[in-house]
């Protein structure tokens, strides 16, 4: 697949709620995420960590109000796109974040994603 084919796909994917299954097909085994700086997930790296931390946050969601992404833009090796998220989240309380998603690839794999969101949605009641 090229840069455009996997972005439709992971875009598609999460656009149903099938995340899991897009780290199965897209992402290399040594991805690295990166996350705000306020966030205890800072940095991830491999696919069974970044896969449990994606795990844990649909977990926690008690109620998505919720859940948008647009399309896909790409450039050269890059995909970028908005994700907005409304959530309950147990033990926080509802969040809403505006995310900026950016995957970086490599030889058809995603090898990095890199989430961009200002803190300030969360603890939101």
């Amino acid at each position: 697949m090229n840069t455009q084919e996997i972005a439709n796909r992971l875009v598609d994917l999460c656009r149903k709620g099938q995340n899991a299954l897009a780290q199965v097909e897209l992402y290399d085994d040594d991805i690295v995420s990166i996350e705000s700086h306020l966030s205890r997930y800072r940095k991830t790296k491999g696919i069974s960590k970044v896969q449990r931390k994606t795990a844990m946050f649909f977990e926690r969601a008690e109620t998505i109000h919720k859940y948008e992404i647009t399309d896909p833009l790409v450039v050269d090796n890059h995909i970028c796109f908005k994700m907005i998220v409304d959530v309950d989240i147990r033990g926080l309380g509802r969040v809403y974040l505006e995310e900026l998603c950016v995957y970086h690839l490599k030889d058809g794999k995603i090898v990095k994603e890199e989430f961009f969101y200002n803190t300030s949605g969360m603890n939101q009641e």
